[in-house]
């Protein structure tokens, strides 16, 4: 055989070699694009509800893959919401057990209301966005993503409860728990927030409407802003020394000036 017969074969070979996926590649001499990235399938025991936080914690991206079904949509809203509500509730409990039972049983009931408006409020401008900037995605996910965010927020506030406990038996001023109360449910939100800025932009790739995640972190300020300032509408939470129990406060100041007056009392 002669060599320019070798070459013939060889390059025939090459031609018609089976690709990484399994495909053959056509005769064409051109170089096979590797297929698209499979969604991630998970059992569907694995969204049951006894594993169902577990699972989205776990596998974020399957969870938003399984947004793209309406009717799962629904239903994982549904008990995001439970999860939210029931972590939030523990936290507040928590919260107001330093201005005693009362107060604690008070923030039990008033924290997950403090999510939950703050979500209904901001949610309609959110949607509206996704309309006009000609995103399809549809109300059902958009709400699922944004009870995914409240979440995660309750989740790791939960988490951290040891720490808020530790330091509220150890004597810390009021003034001081506050300031923490305050840091673990800014530092939970804004994870909280960055999960569902992920989701978003994942559902934005599948459905169209690339602007909508950008549009998101203006929303995202607004919902910051909003979220802190119900919750001076809503206080008291904790519960200061040597005043009555009240369930709210005349209304007065904001949140931020309230914050840097704390800010300066703990330091005098």
């Amino acid at each position: 055989m002669t060599e320019e017969t070798k070459g013939a074969l060889t390059t025939e070979e090459t031609k018609g070699a089976v690709t990484e996926e399994g495909e053959r590649a056509p005769h064409t001499g051109a170089l096979v694009a590797p297929l698209a990235e499979a969604p991630e399938q998970l059992p569907e025991e694995a969204w049951a509800f006894p594993h169902f936080l577990e699972t989205v914690l776990r596998h974020p991206q399957a969870f938003f893959d399984a947004l793209m079904d309406e009717k799962k949509a629904g239903t994982f809203a549904g008990r995001l919401f439970l999860l939210s509500s029931g972590f939030l509730a523990l936290y507040g409990g928590l919260m107001g057990l330093f201005g005693g039972w009362v107060q604690a049983a008070a923030s039990l009931i008033k924290l997950p209301l403090l999510f939950l408006a703050t979500l209904g409020i901001c949610l309609p401008s959110l949607y509206i966005f996704n309309l006009l900037l000609g995103s399809r995605l549809k109300f059902l996910p958009m709400l699922a993503l944004l009870l995914y965010s409240v979440c995660l927020t309750a989740a790791l506030s939960l988490s951290l409860a040891p720490v808020a406990f530790f330091f509220m038996i150890s004597g810390s001023s009021y003034s001081f728990m506050v300031l923490l109360h305050v840091a673990i449910l800014a530092l939970s939100g804004f994870l909280g927030l960055g999960g569902m800025y992920r989701g978003l932009k994942a559902l934005c790739e599948k459905v169209g409407g690339q602007g909508t995640a950008n549009v998101f972190r203006v929303w995202m300020f607004l919902y910051g802003i909003v979220g802190a300032q119900m919750g001076w509408l809503m206080r008291p939470f904790i519960g200061a020394p040597g005043l009555p129990f009240q369930i709210f406060r005349a209304v007065e100041g904001n949140f931020f000036t309230a914050v840097l007056q704390t800010l300066v009392r703990l330091f005098q």
